[in-house]
């Protein structure tokens, strides 16, 4: 997911692993300034104008984006009240779910390039000295693999225990698999994290146009900018991925199914209530 260049983009990450959406969204504009102003060393007048474009983009994203979701959501409700999720299904709202997000991402286009657009000399070379500080820390704890292997299965039980309840032994040796077989490629998001930066740099010193061409094809296109072999070990990972849910789908009991629609039909109902409180503000 991105987490550079525009660290702007850093809170939309803490939604999908949030259990309610609707307060995690109305946060999400103090949040996200917040994180910009570790990177960038915000003025009063840039995180004052900064919330309030991410106001208007959240209002876009609740017009245009939410409504995907909602849909999304309901349709794996109704299977599961059917008991037909199959792995056809999966794999459709996988897909389905990758474009969300990218269409989640490109509403703050116009935000992304003004935010640039007002910061100074000193500011970028404040940007790339949180950048590679944050760089080198996650490279430290790759260090240590078990130690980050550890975490990694903590965050996989967390997810799905939100959404399924307890986990059983058959379920845990699932994940085990997943992560032995397809773990995530963690160094190769950090190569790539910096050969994006490095190029959003090299864009900033050519000149502001290029500057701001960059970051228009970032928010919106993402994916085209990463290293080849990134690319690869990611379409890997997906694949895996894909294959753990439709296996972990096989082996819901009906306690978990019935947690699972519940989980499901409550995350609709906050992200209705986003929409109505947007639509009314």
């Amino acid at each position: 997911m991105i987490k550079y260049v525009l660290v702007l983009l850093l809170g939309f990450l803490v939604l999908p692993s949030c259990s309610r959406l609707d307060l995690a969204f109305n946060w999400a504009d103090t949040f996200i300034v917040s994180k910009v102003d570790d990177y960038f060393n915000l003025t009063y007048t840039q995180s004052k104008e900064l919330k309030k474009s991410l106001n208007k983009d959240f209002k876009k994203v609740s017009a245009t984006v939410i409504p995907q979701i909602i849909d999304d959501a309901k349709k794996l409700e109704q299977q599961l009240q059917k008991n037909t999720v199959d792995e056809a299904i999966i794999e459709k709202l996988f897909s389905m779910g990758q474009n969300v997000f990218e269409d989640f991402y490109a509403q703050f286009s116009v935000t992304a390039v003004e935010f640039i657009a007002s910061t100074n000399k000193n500011q970028l070379e404040h940007f790339k000295k949180a950048f590679y500080e944050k760089q080198n820390e996650e490279k430290e704890k790759l260090a240590d693999f078990k130690e980050y292997q550890e975490e990694q299965k903590e965050k996989y039980h967390k997810y799905f225990k939100m959404f399924l309840g307890p986990l059983n032994t058959e379920q845990k040796a699932l994940i085990d698999n997943h992560l032995r077989n397809f773990p995530y490629p963690k160094a190769l998001k950090l190569k790539n994290k910096e050969a994006v930066f490095n190029a959003f740099i090299q864009a900033v010193h050519q000149s502001p146009e290029k500057a701001q061409q960059f970051i228009v094809q970032f928010t919106q296109k993402p994916q085209s900018f990463n290293l080849p072999e990134y690319q690869e070990a990611l379409k890997n990972y997906n694949r895996g991925l894909k294959k753990l849910i439709i296996s972990m789908a096989s082996t819901l009991n009906a306690d978990q199914k019935k947690e699972l629609r519940h989980n499901l039909l409550e995350k609709v109902s906050q992200l209705q209530k986003i929409r109505s409180v947007a639509e009314m503000s």
